[in-house]
């Protein structure tokens, strides 16, 4: 009986990393045999089974993608980043609530990349890690949306605003009203300056926190039940930080702006 393609791409792990070390480009048997770290003999059998099932032609010594090898693992790719995103936390993602993102982003998760994530430390649950007070002085831009309240973010949002950082934030209504209630100087003094902006959105999301800038990517969400938990994801991978930046223009495009 002859496999399927679904099987010949994804039942073999050598089949599988050739065909993503291909679509960088042909390579020769060395190359493929240095990148993978595999011998001769592993090898051939893997690559005559794409041959005869029309993923790989061979040049020579050199080995390429046919164009529907291309077609099948350009579209590989999402899914196996994807799986990669859920597999390496898979015990925090499944007590998340992903709601928040809108489909045409989420298909995309694995943009993500390598993403770390912070335990909250409950002598320090109150406090930034030293990862986003580290970098995010030194972002040229800093977009955030917040649906939880934490005290810190409107004295740190007027100092980034004050540095000359361009700042624009969403929140949910309850936190902008925590924010006007109990920390109207320092929101006076954030919307006081040209290189800020404030919107206030109605939508109720799993997203509690993002904070995308040019730099990285610090990500909550509120669990199934709809609680903090003070478990942080953040990431420096470029794709994520794109990834991010068209979440937050999804966020701030549905909200209200606050002249």
């Amino acid at each position: 009986m002859k496999s399927s393609l679904t099987d010949i791409i994804l039942n073999s792990e050598k089949r599988k990393n050739v065909l993503l070390l291909l679509i960088e480009g042909q390579k020769s048997r060395e190359e493929i045999k240095t990148s993978l770290n595999v011998t001769s003999t592993a090898l051939i059998p893997q690559i005559k089974k794409l041959k005869e099932n029309g993923l790989v032609i061979q040049n020579g010594d050199n080995y390429i993608l046919t164009n529907m090898g291309k077609v099948l693992v350009s579209n590989m790719l999402p899914f196996l980043n994807a799986v990669e995103v859920f597999e390496e936390n898979s015990n925090y993602w499944h007590n998340r609530d992903l709601n928040g993102i809108p489909e045409p982003i989420l298909k995309r998760f694995g943009e993500l990349g390598n993403c770390v994530i912070i335990e909250p430390d409950l002598n320090y649950l109150f406090e930034f890690p030293k990862e986003f007070t580290e970098n995010i002085f030194k972002s040229s831009y800093v977009k955030a949306f917040n649906a939880y309240f934490h005290p810190e973010y409107p004295a740190l949002y007027s100092n980034l605003a004050e540095k000359g950082i361009h700042v624009s934030l969403v929140t949910t209504n309850p936190v902008h009203e925590r924010m006007e209630m109990d920390y109207s100087n320092d929101m006076k003094k954030f919307m006081g300056f040209e290189n800020t902006e404030l919107f206030v959105s109605d939508e109720m999301t799993g997203l509690a926190t993002l904070v995308s800038t040019d730099r990285f990517l610090f990500l909550c969400f509120f669990n199934k039940k709809g609680q903090y938990d003070h478990t942080i994801l953040m990431s420096f991978d470029s794709n994520a930080l794109l990834w991010s930046k068209e979440l937050f223009c999804y966020l701030k495009n549905n909200a209200n702006s606050i002249q």
